[in-house]
């Protein structure tokens, strides 16, 4: 199925996320600031962001953190177990197809997946890149998604022999994060957004080449 990413112009933040359709049920109080905390700690990290910029950003007083998480530190957690359960999710998805299948299908997945979930993935690489007291644990997480990736492919018959699954997974960490890292850079040396629906399926392509016959002559 083919459908027009929005991510052209530019991915839905969470302050867009948080705005219910008229239809929609509204936000609670605790999932704002969850969305809140996600988007500033994304744009600004989290030792430069305080916690009266997040209840403003959601909303509510700022007694509210501390009702439900107890403390930033404790919000920040909240937020690594709601990006990497949504990680989680997006690479079920894929598993949902077969071997070099899911490949065809990953597009479509990918694209749909940024453009709900741009924060999410924005603020996985600020505290991979900022080294929080919680980046190592998110580190080891994500790790250990991608790894139940590979080992999923693997029960199925679908990597082929000789393929050494630790660098299988670290390979696929490398390119989930690899445009998030280079987001900032790449409207101005490329001309378009690393999620624009172009470049996702350029990418995706050269990523099948490379998983299945390589690219360099031996």
């Amino acid at each position: 199925m083919t459908r027009t990413h929005p991510s052209a112009s530019t991915p839905k933040s969470s302050s867009e996320e948080s705005q219910p359709h008229a239809s929609a049920r509204p936000l609670s109080r605790r999932h704002r600031l969850i969305l809140a905390g996600r988007k500033l700690f994304a744009q600004k990290g989290y030792s430069g962001t305080g916690v009266r910029e997040i209840a403003a950003e959601a909303g509510v007083s700022i007694g509210l953190i501390r009702t439900h998480f107890g403390s930033k530190e404790g919000l920040r957690q909240e937020i690594d177990r709601h990006v990497l359960a949504q990680i989680e999710e997006l690479y079920a998805k894929v598993n949902e197809h077969s071997g070099t299948q899911a490949l065809e299908h990953v597009v479509d997945d990918a694209l749909e997946w940024t453009d709900r979930e741009y924060d999410a993935l924005m603020y996985v690489r600020t505290a991979l890149m900022e080294k929080t007291p919680g980046s190592q644990r998110l580190f080891s997480r994500l790790l250990a998604i991608l790894r139940g990736f590979v080992e999923t492919n693997k029960e199925r018959g679908f990597l082929q022999d000789g393929v050494d699954e630790e660098w299988a997974a670290l390979y696929l960490v490398f390119d989930f994060l690899g445009p998030a890292v280079l987001e900032p850079f790449s409207k101005t040396e490329l001309g378009l957004s690393m999620y624009d629906r172009k470049m996702v399926e350029r990418r995706n392509a050269f990523m099948r080449r490379v998983m299945t016959r390589g690219f360099m002559k031996a």
